[in-house]
């Protein structure tokens, strides 16, 4: 096996990635090619065997404790290692020695690295955390997200006051409709995150990019009432398998109306309507401390608790 660095756009990766069995949008190059040269210094790291991938793993450079670590993800939500469908538990051993081997011959201290959650992999398995732990890694903290099962997913099986929630919604006349353009849901996102002392992650343009490179993943529906938009919610097909809730907001000013629920719960059924089998509402702790408000919220729609894992490594000298 050889360890070696991708440059630029390769095809073959991002092809890799799609006929994985847990790759995601977050490790393909090009998502992570959205972002201006400047902002990340990028160490794509593909290992091969003959002429076939057997591995890639996204990341880079960052400090942790003030040395220099390899850190997957930079600039997505989670990444880490992905395999070969025909992967086994002898293959990862031998690709994440050939990582480490890499790690110490480059420099490195060590590395961090965050999963997906498993509802992300179709084989749902813990093959990888196995390999990991057992090559050395150390699981270090642990984030809870809030998943739907989308099969199960009915209106009646929702909390009796979400149930009403969403009917009101719909006797209010909110429709929802996917999406035309960035700019009216982004004003309503920053009015709903400046209340909180925040601001998003992304600018307007960056996500109107997102929307450019990825017209099938990034999927904007508009929650819409009297043709004014009252909230929205972006989401982008992670895989086959997940979708993942990536900004949410309603307007302030028409909460009565219960338009985040009416169009939450009319997202997740155009979901499961196209056969997709998890929505992931996103994360509700922040190390490790749970955000209650946020996990009630989630959990009246019969979201389910996933974990996205952090292992980190230390390369010790001599070794």
């Amino acid at each position: 096996m050889e360890v070696v660095r991708i440059e630029g756009s390769e095809p073959e990766w991002d092809r890799f990635v799609w006929d994985s069995p847990g790759g995601t949008i977050f490790h393909t190059l090009k998502f992570l090619g959205y972002h201006p040269p400047s902002r990340f210094d990028f160490v794509n790291l593909a290992v091969r065997e003959g002429d076939r991938f057997v591995c890639v793993i996204p990341g880079g450079p960052g400090q942790v404790r003030g040395r220099s670590y390899y850190r997957s993800p930079v600039g997505a939500s989670f990444g880490g290692f992905v395999f070969a469908d025909d992967r086994d538990l002898k293959t990862m051993l031998e690709t994440l020695a050939g990582f480490k081997a890499y790690l110490k011959q480059s420099g490195f201290a060590g590395a961090e690295i965050t999963l997906p959650p498993l509802c992300y992999s179709r084989s749902e398995d813990h093959s990888l955390a196995f390999a990991m732990l057992s090559s050395g890694f150390r699981l270090v903290s642990r984030e809870a997200t809030a998943v739907v099962r989308l099969k199960a997913m009915n209106l009646d099986g929702l909390a009796p006051a979400l149930r009403r929630n969403v009917r009101k919604a719909e006797a209010s006349g909110v429709t929802v409709e996917p999406g035309q353009g960035i700019g009216p849901f982004f004003d309503i996102l920053k009015t709903n995150l400046a209340a909180k002392g925040a601001t998003p992650t992304h600018t307007a343009e960056e996500l109107n990019l997102l929307m450019g490179l990825f017209p099938d993943r990034a999927i904007l529906f508009e929650g819409r009432l009297e043709d004014r938009v009252v909230g929205g919610c972006l989401c982008l097909v992670c895989n086959e398998r997940t979708v993942l809730a990536f900004y949410i907001c309603d307007d302030p000013d028409s909460r009565q109306y219960r338009v985040a629920e009416g169009i939450l719960y009319n997202c997740m059924m155009r979901l499961k309507e196209s056969g997709y089998a998890n929505f992931d509402l996103g994360t509700i702790s922040i190390d490790g401390q749970v955000n209650w408000g946020l996990a009630r919220f989630k959990s009246k729609f019969m979201a389910r608790t996933y974990v996205r894992e952090k292992y980190v490594l230390e390369i010790e000298e001599g070794t």
